[in-house]
């Protein structure tokens, strides 16, 4: 996912739009976010803001992750997934099967996997040329 993450913050941004300076590591930030175990999940949702979904991580640390959430409207959906690259699946799916906006750091890196991944409305999706090369390369 970091990889992906790398290629996108490279990536020119679309036309029209100007580019968001975002690190591959403060995108993994907004898209996951790990439970400390020093408040309750009903604490950790108050906390937060009511963004877009993303997979709330629970576990006694973040190398031992014991349960995925997708997060939206401060309400928790548990995940079915029991790894990072599942869980993110289930993000991108939530986004896509309740028609929510993507988060402005990350839309490129959603467009890419709606286009290229999941291959949803290739021909109608407004992308950056380099990533129309890259999914050109992919797959020749």
């Amino acid at each position: 996912m970091t990889s992906l993450l790398l290629l996108f913050h490279l990536l020119p941004p679309t036309a029209g739009q100007k580019r968001i300076k975002i690190s591959p590591s403060d995108a993994v930030d907004k898209m996951l976010h790990f439970h400390e175990s020093c408040c309750s999940l009903d604490e950790h949702l108050r906390r937060r803001d009511g963004r877009q979904p993303y997979i709330l991580a629970v576990g006694r640390t973040r190398n031992r992750i014991d349960t995925f959430y997708i997060v939206v409207d401060k309400q928790l959906i548990p995940c079915q997934a029991t790894s990072s690259l599942g869980a993110f699946d289930e993000l991108f799916k939530s986004h896509y099967g309740f028609n929510l906006s993507y988060d402005e750091y990350l839309g490129q890196l959603f467009t890419f996997m709606k286009t290229t991944v999941y291959n949803i409305d290739v021909a109608t999706t407004n992308e950056s040329p380099r990533v129309c090369e890259f999914r050109g390369k992919v797959f020749n």
